[in-house]
């Protein structure tokens, strides 16, 4: 599926972490212009209720992990990166927090270092318009897998856009992949479907120009 996911991409797990290491230091700046609405809509859809058990796939630098857990100081939360530059600086932000019931750790999202069932809530923002689409069932089959019957998964992505600013961004990925990390736009509703997922709502964000889907789902019971 991966043209009908918008352009192909392969994923090189030693690539994306080069990639990603030479961009730790910016990426709070990236995030703040163009994913902070899309991650602040995630955070509210998501309606933590304190005292629950919630992964986040692909921390980044920790900015929203640590409102994540800000929001959940009775319950307990998780978090991966496939980056260890990325991940120090998500450890960084709670080196004075040794109290607060968190977990950060290198994984790989293709084997979730996690047993079934153990999670409400599932975060993933801005992960899957790197990798390939003929992955995204195993990578979603994974989520499903982790979650409680009923869980709530929230994933934002770069999203097709109609005004010609958002045409830009696409043509960007198309032609400059590399500028972007390999993000393009994708379509992921009949992915989340064919998954396992009902979809609950979707939310098209327009963010300087930059477009993001936020999508909020839950596992089928």
């Amino acid at each position: 599926m991966q043209q009908a996911n918008g352009f192909q991409r392969e994923f090189h797990s030693a690539q994306t972490q080069k990639d990603y290491s030479k961009i730790a230091w910016l990426y709070n700046f990236w995030g703040w212009l163009t994913e902070s609405n899309a991650n602040r809509k995630v955070l509210e859809l998501a309606a933590i209720k304190d005292g629950e058990c919630i992964l986040e796939v692909a921390v980044g630098t920790g900015k929203l992990f640590e409102q994540i857990a800000k929001s959940n100081p009775k319950g307990f939360t998780a978090g991966i990166d496939l980056t260890p530059a990325m991940l120090n600086k998500a450890l960084r932000r709670f080196k004075q927090q040794a109290e607060q019931p968190f977990s950060l750790e290198i994984a790989d999202t293709y084997q979730l270092p996690y047993s079934s069932e153990s999670f409400d809530i599932l975060i993933n923002n801005f992960m899957l318009d790197l990798l390939p689409g003929n992955d995204y069932s195993h990578i979603l089959g994974e989520f499903n897998r982790v979650l409680k019957p009923g869980g709530h998964l929230l994933i934002s992505t770069m999203a097709f856009g109609h005004r010609w600013y958002h045409r830009f961004w696409t043509w960007l990925a198309a032609a400059f992949p590399d500028l972007l990390t390999n993000c393009r736009p994708v379509q992921i509703g009949e992915n989340l479907k064919q998954a396992g997922f009902k979809i609950i709502q979707s939310f098209f964000i327009s963010q300087n120009t930059f477009p993001s889907i936020v999508w909020s789902s839950r596992k089928n019971s």
